[in-house]
């Protein structure tokens, strides 16, 4: 699957896998992506991924479906592999795609 949701980047298995967002600052106190992460592999093995499913890459799929994510915290978009493949440090926003939005 290699579906662009409403930005340049795909959102498909291989940039969910790239993802670094279960690792953030931001979303490590969240309940709801800690739920989400536990039954992310049946979220991956989905014919079609469904963003509410998948605890991450914000940079295409929009602002956090979570609400309980914590943007006091220190942003880590800077340091992700699609980040830089996708030139997004040239984009708005410059990060924080999970309160701000996907990439543009």
């Amino acid at each position: 699957m290699n579906e662009t949701v409403g930005t340049k980047i795909p959102f498909n298995s291989t940039n969910v896998g790239k993802c670094m967002c279960p690792k953030c600052p931001v979303q490590a106190k969240s309940q709801c992506v800690s739920g989400k992460l536990t039954s992310i592999k049946d979220a991956l093995a989905k014919t079609s991924l469904i963003r509410e499913d998948i605890p991450g890459v914000y940079c295409s799929t929009g602002t956090a479906t979570c609400k309980d994510l914590d943007p006091k915290q220190s942003c880590i978009c800077g340091g992700c592999a699609i980040f830089s493949q996708f030139n997004l440090a040239a984009g708005l926003p410059a990060g924080y795609f999970c309160r701000d939005g996907f990439a543009k």
